[in-house]
Order: structure tokens, then sequence, then C-alpha cells
């Protein structure tokens, strides 16, 4: 097998990713495994790094793991998605929600422990989803977790051109972004109206507040917004909430957290493969918690699966 080759989101979880990356490398030396590392720089810079290693040197077997958030995992699938190389993957999860991981039991230490030959990963086959924006992105784009739409992509838009952002990390106060983020969302968002058509029915709601399209039951670093979702065969649940405000904001998310607002009025679900989903007005979705585009937006599960070292 050729070298082992290492995706390393140095800032996520706020230094986490790092960290996490030096305690393997010094096992990697021990052990005298051949590696090579690169460190992001950048956002997407992951997503390039992949497609980049995917077709270093030759098509053999490549070894390729990726160390950082949910974020980090999204941009290196995106990455390999058109490669046809092989190339046996991993991830670290070290950022903030890490729903990828615990959607499909990925362990922060399991890649470690393989370093040390204490533990043989084995192949697990995952189903993914792709979307389509049909404004920006004219090519599909992978994602793992969910997508979500309206006022989750609103608070990360917040977090992202928060004041002060670099020195609040650096003092180890990252919290308060997102949390002085989703305060201020809670005033400042606008319900929309939004239309889905989903096999061929149309479905239209007014007063939207969220709309969370499934791969996995976990959103928001643990919740599970979506009960039966899986991410072992194709095809999402979509949860859609509405005629909420700042204070019933609080009751639906407490209630998430013991799954409890499925029953909830104004929370309806849908099963399905694909989906398509407009608003009245242009509203932010993000994908894996990064925020990407616009509505409308076309998703459906994707023909590709993720094949996982885990």
């Amino acid at each position: 097998m050729n070298e082992w080759y290492f995706i390393i989101n140095p800032v996520a979880g706020h230094g986490k990713g790092l960290c996490t990356w030096r305690n393997i490398e010094k096992e990697l030396q021990k052990m005298e495994i051949s590696y090579r590392s690169f460190l992001t720089q950048h956002e997407g810079h992951a997503e390039v790094l992949a497609r980049q290693i995917a077709t270093m040197q030759d098509d053999r077997l490549k070894r390729l793991i990726a160390i950082g958030g949910d974020g980090t995992i999204h941009e290196v699938l995106n990455g390999l998605k058109e490669t046809e190389h092989d190339v046996q993957l991993s991830f670290v999860p070290t950022g903030h929600w890490n729903d990828a991981a615990k959607g499909l039991g990925i362990h922060r230490h399991d890649v470690l422990k393989e370093v040390r030959k204490q533990k043989r990963l084995l192949t697990k086959t995952f189903s993914l989803g792709s979307f389509q924006d049909h404004a920006e992105s004219p090519q599909s784009v992978l994602f793992i977790n969910h997508i979500g739409i309206g006022f989750d992509a609103h608070v990360l838009k917040k977090t992202a051109h928060f004041k002060g952002r670099k020195w609040l990390i650096r003092l180890k106060l990252g919290f308060i972004i997102y949390l002085m983020s989703f305060l201020h969302s809670l005033w400042s968002f606008k319900p929309f109206d939004l239309a889905l058509f989903i096999e061929n029915e149309k479905k239209v709601f007014r007063q939207v507040w969220f709309v969370i399209v499934c791969n996995h039951p976990f959103y928001g670093g643990g919740l599970q917004a979506a009960p039966e979702a899986t991410s072992r065969q194709p095809g999402f649940q979509t949860m859609v909430v509405t005629n909420l405000n700042p204070f019933k904001v609080f009751v639906f998310l407490s209630a998430m957290v013991f799954r409890k607002h499925i029953t909830m009025d104004g929370v309806t679900l849908f099963h399905h493969e694909e989906a398509y989903l407009e608003a009245d007005e242009k509203i932010l979705f993000h994908a894996d918690g990064e925020v990407i585009g616009a509505t409308p937006v076309f998703v459906k599960a994707s023909e590709r699966s993720l094949k996982l070292r885990a």
C-alpha cells in the first residue's frame, strides 16, 4: 500500500484538529508508517487537496484520512466525487458538532488505534445526498448530514461574519459567537413561504422557520431532528417547521433534545428520495453546516455511495 495521506483542518474545534493531528503524527513516526500531511489554509482548501491527492503519482490504492469537523468532511467528499481511483477513506472528527461522526458511528480515536495496530477498521458503505442550486451551481454537490434552509442558515451566516470573531476564538470564547448570533437571529430572521415538490405533488407552507433535509438523525451536535432517517439506504426524512416565534423556537429546540418535537403543532415530516424546494424569495441554505447558497434547490439521493473505513 502507498503511504498514508492526511488532510488536517488545524482550526477545527478551536484548535482541536491540530492537537489531534500532532498526537497521531507521533504514533505514525513511532510505528514507522510513511505519510504525507497537508494543512488546510482557507475555506474550500480541503476539497482541492482531496482532488489532488486522489490523482497524485498514480492510480494505485491510497489511504486518505481527513481530520476536522463536518465542513472538512463535506469538502473532502466533494473533492473525491469525480475520481475513479481507489481511495481508502477515514475521518477523525474534531469539530464542534460532529454530526457525521454520530450519524455514521465514527469515533475520534479509531484511526489512532489503527495506527497502533490495536484495531482493524472495516469498510462500511453509506448513502449520500446531493443538491443542485439552480441559481448558483450548475453541478451537483454532495452532502453527508443534512441541508438546512431558513433560521439555522441565518444563524450560521451571522456566526461566520461576527465582528471580533478571531479575537474571541483566540481567547477561547468562541461559544459567545454562536450564542450572540443565535439571539440576534431570533429577532432579525423573517419567516418565509415555501413550496415543496415531492413525487409530483406540491405542498405549500406559510410562515416557515426551519426546513431540514436529513440523511441521518443527528443535527446541531447530537439533536435527533429526524429519528427515522438513516444513511444506510438512499433517501431522506425532511422536517418543515412553521408558525414559531422567538419563544417557541426555544420550546422547539428543547423538545428536540427529548425527541418530542415531531408531535408539535407546525412540524411536518416527509420521507422521500428527491425534492424541489422553492421559497417566495431567496432564502439561505447550508449543507453540512456550511452556508452554500439560496433557494430554489433540488435535493436527491446521490448515485455515489460513501465507502468509509471506520
